[in-house]
């Protein structure tokens, strides 16, 4: 399969492996990150000020490894999150471990950040970070064997080249990035059946946007959000749809009345419970809201970080089961259960 040409789109003549319509479904199969390898993204000053924790803004330089006891346990974790999936009848998948270091990448740890399926789709997003241009690779061999088996694969087809979009950085309405080529991360948008519920930020244009729709087609719309948050960059942790008009929001960023012209005005919108702080391991990469990053497994079924217990209680309040699962180290490489899986499959009854 070319990875870029236009003649991989399959004509969906037989029936996909790759289905997804919404972020609730029962979950049928899906990808989780490895860890191994991670490197702290080398990315320009301003965007990694515009996006990441001051304490660590010094860390974000060439050839800097994330710290090998943190590497290590969060591939534990993952590899628990994998085997609580697989024992729960969902099949895994599991990404490349790359030499990220020899790349001047980051890592194959947060697979939802640069693909996003939908339908029968896999979209690839022309993402905004040098440090990211190559992670695709680590996905092509799962990409190519479900395009094989009936999946629709488009690539970004735009230049990877990522310098330009910091030319006048903070003229774009206070974002970092400009709108010179599209630019886009999956992270930055959820699904809600027809609707794509998304947001602008420092990782994602108004370019980007209007690519993400050409590719989804008429049969879908994107809706954009505005959050409260000058360091926007991936709506999960903002926002997330537990299921068909139920939804956890980030109190400190959005209030359910600037949702009330979204598709999310009828749902049922529950504050989360305030992150506990913690000093280890750090959070290089995100706020302490990130432990609203959550995975839906199925209707009553959510995966909540082990040690997290106000939002244990507030998903069993709501009917959930929540399914505990050690994942703080994953949490310090940048993203937490949504960022770090990618459905592949969720039934739709």
């Amino acid at each position: 399969m070319d990875h870029h040409s236009p003649q991989s789109i399959r004509d969906g003549a037989r029936a996909s492996p790759v289905h997804a319509a919404n972020e609730w479904d029962p979950l049928r199969e899906v990808v989780v990150g490895v860890a191994h390898g991670a490197m702290f993204p080398a990315e320009d000053t301003a965007m990694v000020r515009a996006t990441m924790p001051r304490e660590h803004w010094s860390r974000f330089v060439p050839g800097n490894p994330f710290p090998a006891e943190v590497v290590h346990a969060a591939e534990q974790e993952l590899d628990q999150l994998a085997t609580l999936l697989t024992e729960r009848g969902v099949r895994v998948h599991r990404p490349l471990s790359l030499d990220w270091a020899a790349l001047g990448g980051y890592s194959s740890a947060m697979p939802r950040d640069g693909l996003f399926v939908t339908g029968e789709r896999i979209i690839e997003a022309p993402m905004a970070w040098r440090s990211r241009r190559r992670e695709h690779d680590a996905y092509l061999p799962l990409v190519q064997r479900l395009v094989k088996e009936g999946a629709r694969w488009l690539p970004a087809g735009v230049d990877r080249e990522t310098s330009g979009l910091l030319d006048g950085a903070g003229s774009r309405d206070g974002w970092v990035i400009n709108n010179t080529r599209p630019a886009w991360d999956a992270a930055d948008f959820l699904r809600l059946g027809e609707v794509v519920l998304g947001q602008l930020s420092h990782v994602t244009n108004p370019s980007g946007v209007a690519h993400l729709q050409e590719r989804l087609g008429p049969e879908h719309r994107v809706h954009l959000v505005g959050p409260d948050d000058p360091h926007a960059m991936h709506i999960d942790a903002t926002l997330c749809p537990l299921r068909e008009g139920l939804a956890l929001y980030n109190p400190e960023r959005i209030a359910p009345h600037q949702l009330r012209r979204s598709p999310l005005r009828d749902w049922h919108l529950v504050a989360a419970p305030p992150p506990t702080p913690r000093s280890w391991p750090p959070l290089f990469m995100t706020s302490a809201w990130v432990h609203m990053n959550l995975l839906v497994v199925g209707p009553d079924q959510v995966v909540v970080e082990a040690a997290d217990d106000a939002m244990a209680d507030l998903l069993g309040g709501l009917g959930f089961t929540p399914l505990r699962c050690p994942f703080q180290h994953v949490q310090s490489l940048g993203g937490s259960f949504h960022c770090a899986t990618l459905d592949l499959r969720r039934h739709d009854g």
